[in-house]
Protein backbone atom coordinates (compact mmCIF):
# COMPACT_ATOMS: atom_id res chain seq x y z
CA UNK A 1 0.00 0.00 0.00
CA UNK A 2 2.86 2.40 0.78
CA UNK A 3 4.17 2.21 -2.76
CA UNK A 4 0.77 3.39 -4.12
CA UNK A 5 0.35 6.25 -1.67
CA UNK A 6 2.21 8.84 -3.83
CA UNK A 7 0.00 7.91 -6.80
CA UNK A 8 -3.18 8.20 -4.75
CA UNK A 9 -2.11 11.58 -3.33
CA UNK A 10 -1.22 12.86 -6.84
CA UNK A 11 -4.56 11.72 -8.22
CA UNK A 12 -6.40 13.37 -5.34
CA UNK A 13 -4.63 16.70 -5.90
CA UNK A 14 -5.42 16.51 -9.62
CA UNK A 15 -9.12 15.97 -8.89
CA UNK A 16 -9.21 18.81 -6.34
CA UNK A 17 -7.44 21.18 -8.75
CA UNK A 18 -9.93 20.32 -11.49
CA UNK A 19 -12.93 20.83 -9.20
CA UNK A 20 -11.53 24.13 -7.93
CA UNK A 21 -10.87 25.32 -11.51
CA UNK A 22 -14.39 24.38 -12.60
CA UNK A 23 -15.91 26.18 -9.61
CA UNK A 24 -13.75 29.30 -10.13
CA UNK A 25 -14.73 29.35 -13.78
CA UNK A 26 -18.43 29.82 -12.96
CA UNK A 27 -21.43 28.38 -14.75
CA UNK A 28 -21.10 27.23 -18.34
CA UNK A 29 -23.02 29.18 -20.96
CA UNK A 30 -24.57 27.33 -23.89
CA UNK A 31 -23.58 29.04 -27.15
CA UNK A 32 -25.05 27.99 -30.52
CA UNK A 33 -25.04 29.33 -34.05
CA UNK A 34 -28.29 31.06 -35.09
CA UNK A 35 -27.36 30.69 -38.79
CA UNK A 36 -27.18 27.10 -40.15
CA UNK A 37 -24.42 28.10 -42.60
CA UNK A 38 -22.08 28.03 -39.59
CA UNK A 39 -21.38 24.46 -38.47
CA UNK A 40 -18.20 24.75 -36.38
CA UNK A 41 -16.24 22.61 -38.85
CA UNK A 42 -15.52 25.01 -41.71
CA UNK A 43 -15.82 28.80 -41.95
CA UNK A 44 -18.74 29.38 -44.38
CA UNK A 45 -17.99 30.66 -47.87
CA UNK A 46 -17.84 34.46 -47.96
CA UNK A 47 -17.17 34.80 -44.21
CA UNK A 48 -13.42 35.19 -44.68
CA UNK A 49 -11.54 38.50 -44.88
CA UNK A 50 -11.68 40.85 -47.87
CA UNK A 51 -8.09 39.93 -48.85
CA UNK A 52 -9.39 36.41 -49.59
CA UNK A 53 -12.49 37.66 -51.42
CA UNK A 54 -14.94 37.61 -48.52
CA UNK A 55 -17.09 40.07 -46.64
CA UNK A 56 -16.90 38.24 -43.33
CA UNK A 57 -19.26 38.87 -40.46
CA UNK A 58 -19.37 37.41 -36.98
CA UNK A 59 -21.91 34.59 -36.79
CA UNK A 60 -25.35 35.33 -35.35
CA UNK A 61 -25.57 33.49 -32.01
CA UNK A 62 -27.99 32.15 -29.44
CA UNK A 63 -26.62 32.25 -25.89
CA UNK A 64 -28.46 30.31 -23.17
CA UNK A 65 -28.05 29.67 -19.43
CA UNK A 66 -27.10 33.24 -18.51
CA UNK A 67 -26.34 33.47 -14.78
CA UNK A 68 -28.46 35.72 -12.59
CA UNK A 69 -27.00 39.24 -12.54
CA UNK A 70 -25.66 39.15 -16.12
CA UNK A 71 -25.43 42.71 -17.45
CA UNK A 72 -23.33 42.11 -20.56
CA UNK A 73 -21.68 39.48 -22.71
CA UNK A 74 -18.08 39.74 -23.82
CA UNK A 75 -17.38 38.06 -27.18
CA UNK A 76 -13.73 37.20 -27.87
CA UNK A 77 -13.06 36.03 -31.43
CA UNK A 78 -9.71 34.26 -31.79
CA UNK A 79 -7.50 32.32 -34.15
CA UNK A 80 -6.20 29.17 -32.48
CA UNK A 81 -2.56 29.87 -31.65
CA UNK A 82 -2.81 33.31 -33.22
CA UNK A 83 -4.04 36.83 -32.78
CA UNK A 84 -7.35 38.18 -31.54
CA UNK A 85 -9.91 39.01 -34.22
CA UNK A 86 -11.55 41.55 -31.91
CA UNK A 87 -13.46 41.63 -28.63
CA UNK A 88 -17.03 42.91 -28.47
CA UNK A 89 -19.35 43.68 -25.58
CA UNK A 90 -23.10 43.25 -25.83
CA UNK A 91 -25.41 44.78 -23.21
CA UNK A 92 -27.98 42.34 -21.83
CA UNK A 93 -31.38 43.32 -20.44
CA UNK A 94 -31.87 42.51 -16.73
CA UNK A 95 -33.28 39.12 -15.69
CA UNK A 96 -33.00 37.27 -19.02
CA UNK A 97 -31.83 33.68 -19.29
CA UNK A 98 -31.01 33.75 -23.00
CA UNK A 99 -30.29 36.20 -25.79
CA UNK A 100 -29.98 36.15 -29.57
CA UNK A 101 -27.08 38.17 -30.98
CA UNK A 102 -27.05 39.56 -34.51
CA UNK A 103 -23.95 39.31 -36.65
CA UNK A 104 -21.46 42.17 -36.81
CA UNK A 105 -19.94 43.24 -40.12
CA UNK A 106 -16.21 42.67 -40.37
CA UNK A 107 -13.55 45.40 -40.65
CA UNK A 108 -15.96 48.19 -39.63
CA UNK A 109 -15.83 50.33 -36.52
CA UNK A 110 -19.60 51.06 -36.57
CA UNK A 111 -21.56 48.53 -34.51
CA UNK A 112 -25.23 47.53 -34.27
CA UNK A 113 -27.24 48.79 -31.27
CA UNK A 114 -26.27 47.17 -27.98
CA UNK A 115 -22.68 46.43 -29.03
CA UNK A 116 -19.48 48.26 -28.08
CA UNK A 117 -15.77 47.57 -28.57
CA UNK A 118 -13.59 46.14 -25.83
CA UNK A 119 -10.68 45.88 -28.27
CA UNK A 120 -10.43 45.91 -32.03
CA UNK A 121 -8.22 43.78 -34.24
CA UNK A 122 -4.93 45.17 -35.56
CA UNK A 123 -6.76 46.14 -38.78
CA UNK A 124 -9.66 47.80 -36.92
CA UNK A 125 -13.04 46.39 -36.02
CA UNK A 126 -13.68 42.65 -36.25
CA UNK A 127 -11.12 40.93 -38.48
CA UNK A 128 -12.81 38.02 -40.28
CA UNK A 129 -10.77 34.79 -40.58
CA UNK A 130 -7.87 35.42 -42.95
CA UNK A 131 -5.36 32.56 -42.55
CA UNK A 132 -6.12 29.52 -44.71
CA UNK A 133 -5.80 26.27 -42.78
CA UNK A 134 -6.18 28.00 -39.40
CA UNK A 135 -8.93 27.18 -36.90
CA UNK A 136 -11.02 29.84 -35.20
CA UNK A 137 -13.07 29.91 -32.00
CA UNK A 138 -15.15 32.18 -29.81
CA UNK A 139 -15.20 32.68 -26.04
CA UNK A 140 -18.38 34.21 -24.59
CA UNK A 141 -18.25 35.54 -21.03
CA UNK A 142 -21.25 36.65 -18.98
CA UNK A 143 -20.31 39.76 -16.97
CA UNK A 144 -22.05 41.48 -14.07
CA UNK A 145 -22.63 45.26 -14.03
CA UNK A 146 -19.10 45.81 -12.68
CA UNK A 147 -17.44 43.66 -15.37
CA UNK A 148 -16.82 40.63 -13.14
CA UNK A 149 -17.08 37.30 -15.06
CA UNK A 150 -20.05 35.18 -13.97
CA UNK A 151 -19.79 32.33 -16.49
CA UNK A 152 -18.23 31.32 -19.78
CA UNK A 153 -19.00 29.39 -22.95
CA UNK A 154 -16.91 28.44 -25.98
CA UNK A 155 -17.78 27.70 -29.57
CA UNK A 156 -15.61 26.40 -32.40
CA UNK A 157 -16.12 28.64 -35.43
CA UNK A 158 -14.33 26.24 -37.76
CA UNK A 159 -11.33 26.01 -40.03
CA UNK A 160 -10.73 28.37 -42.96
CA UNK A 161 -10.40 26.18 -46.07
Amino acid sequence: MKKYLPLVVSALFAVLATVQYAMADGPRLTVRFANPAWNGIAIPAGQQCAQLGGKGNTPALNVFDLPSGTGALQLEYKQRGGASLGVLRYDVAPNVASVQLSSVTGAQAVLPAGYSWVSQSATGGYQPPCTKGASYFLVVKALDAGGKPLGEGRLELGKLQ
